[in-house]
């Protein structure tokens, strides 16, 4: 009995485990609600100031990450969703990140050598109601170093929301040397091949927009001092008759 309740306690713990990896990440920034649905490691909010939020993609980055002495892949596809807050608009993003590959082919002494080899992609489509839209597209192959790229927008106003398709695969292949010694022995070294993707960070650029109150008490603003330059010159030119 004791062992059945044990039982059960595990597969409960591990059916909630799995549920709260799947959880959505949410973000409350102070222009707008930012969720990805899709995430299974919660995306960062990195900073929150002065018209820029800056969020880390750590689910994108987990699952563009690959490396294997064989042949290994990953693909990764996230609808982001940024809910403008009333009084503010978006007025431009830039997304940022850094491809990093190793490429390790074995050398065989007089035999088969080895081979390595990586290829990846990273896209992104951001798009809003008015039927406006913009994105970029990254590849990389054969790398062995790091490649940094961006995709930015700017001069936008959009004020009520903005959604973003980021989509990325990773792929590599790697065949280890061979070679046989004079003594008949079949001999073999691992090649390696890998690549991820470093750092995947996206800024919202926003600014308030002033309210019809606003616009209101500046007209005000503007015809008293109007009037006040209209009143001083009557009076001067009254002083001088």
């Amino acid at each position: 009995m004791n062992l059945l309740k044990l039982q059960m306690s595990a597969v409960a713990l591990a059916f909630a485990s799995a549920s709260a990896a799947a959880a959505p990440t949410v973000i409350e920034a102070t222009a707008f609600t930012f969720s990805n649905p899709d995430s299974t490691v919660a995306d960062v909010l990195v900073s929150d100031a002065d018209g820029a939020t800056t969020i880390r993609f750590s689910d994108f980055a987990s699952s563009m990450a690959v490396k294997s002495s064989d042949a290994d892949g990953n693909a990764y596809s996230g609808d982001l969703n940024f809910a403008v807050r009333s009084g503010y608009h978006i007025t431009g993003y830039s997304f940022s990140a850094t491809f990093a590959g190793t490429l390790d082919a074995a050398v065989a002494p007089g035999g088969q050598a080895g081979t390595a080899s990586n290829r990846g992609s990273v896209s992104l489509l951001a798009s809003a109601p008015s039927g406006w839209s913009t994105g970029g597209n990254r590849q990389a192959s054969q790398l062995n170093g790091n490649d940094a790229f961006v995709f930015s927008a700017a001069n936008l106003s959009l004020r009520e929301s903005m959604s973003m398709s980021l989509n990325g695969s990773m792929t590599v292949f790697a065949m280890p040397a061979s070679w046989t010694t004079p003594d008949g022995v079949v001999h073999s070294q691992d090649s390696w091949a890998g690549l991820a993707l470093l750092n995947p960070t996206l800024t919202v650029y926003t600014s308030a927009v002033p309210e019809p109150e606003t616009y209101a008490m500046l007209a005000l603003g503007l015809a008293v001092i109007g009037l006040t330059r209209r009143t001083r010159r009557l009076q001067e030119g009254t002083a001088q008759a």
